[in-house]
């Protein structure tokens, strides 16, 4: 067993060595296929960032009139708490409200002198309402138009939040579509390469492979250096996707850090957390593949 093993593994090292340029043009079509399959997964976790960002910053600014009473106002905040799908409340007073006005537009001389002119605070109590998600936004709005505050209502400040997420998502998905295609591409033409390595490997060994048939040898053994060959092509093209995103992340997520405002995008986390599932799952399929491609290559032009 042992022997045979041995046998196995240093002819399939030969077909390595022998076949040199094409295991390495193999591999390179394996290492584009997982470098961009990688890259659509650090697309998603910058996507799932921007969105959890703008829905974190999804809220509805409310003023009443001036004159509106303290108990409205409480009323108004515990009937807005009450919904699920609001996610806090924040009161402003008409003195806070004036102060960030004045703090806001302090340079502007124009508008200080207005407020002068006028004698008297102009702004009335605000409330902030911060959403879950763009989802329930319409549902707030619909909530301020209750007749037991509407009245008071002065003025509602928002944006449509859902737009934006719905544009994130629709970018995303047209270069997820474009980066799927070209990892099918990428993939093909790797089928391809390995196909046509198998046949040259067979086609060298033609008369070793003749001896081994006529000494008895089970097709097992023929077809396990082959086999071996492309498991260790995949594993070589695995390794060296690791060994290239762990540098490109290091490299990139503190850019995205500094575009998302400082907070981490968490690129390094999410493939230290999910390394062995990503880059294992990826190894697998890749293995099946390729032997399903040596496998086909051998049963047409071997005939063992």
């Amino acid at each position: 067993m042992f022997v045979s093993s041995y046998r196995v593994t240093k002819f399939a090292a030969q077909n390595f060595w022998r076949n040199f340029w094409l295991s390495l043009i193999t591999i390179s079509m394996l290492l584009l296929t997982l470098l961009t399959v990688n890259t659509l997964l650090v697309m998603n976790v910058i996507t799932e960032r921007a969105i959890d960002l703008v829905e974190d910053r999804i809220e509805v600014s409310v003023y009443f009139q001036d004159y509106t009473e303290d108990t409205t106002i409480t009323s108004a905040v515990a009937y807005l708490r009450s919904l699920a799908q609001v996610r806090d409340v924040q009161t402003i007073s008409a003195d806070e409200a004036y102060e960030q006005f004045l703090e806001r537009h302090e340079g502007d001389e124009d508008i200080l002198a207005s407020l002068e002119e006028l004698g008297e605070n102009p702004f009335g109590p605000t409330l902030v309402i911060k959403a879950y998600s763009a989802e329930d936004f319409e549902i707030i709005i619909d909530a301020l138009d209750n007749p037991q505050f509407a009245d008071e209502i002065r003025e509602k400040d928002f944006s449509n939040y859902e737009e934006v997420i719905d544009r994130i998502r629709e970018t995303t998905d047209r270069v997820r579509g474009f980066g799927i295609a070209l990892s099918a591409i990428f993939l093909f033409f790797a089928i391809l390469i390995v196909f046509n390595t198998v046949r040259i490997g067979i086609f060298i060994h033609r008369e070793e492979i003749g001896i081994m048939r006529l000494v008895g040898a089970s097709n097992w053994f023929i077809k396990a250096p082959f086999l071996l060959e492309m498991i260790f092509l995949s594993l070589m093209s695995v390794g060296l996707a690791v060994g290239i995103m762990y540098p490109v992340l290091a490299i990139i997520e503190p850019r995205f850090n500094l575009y998302f405002g400082g907070q981490s995008v968490g690129l390094i986390q999410y493939f230290s957390e999910n390394g062995l599932l990503i880059f294992g799952g990826q190894f697998l399929i890749l293995v099946l593949i390729t032997l399903f491609s040596t496998s086909l290559a051998m049963r047409k032009f071997l005939k063992v």
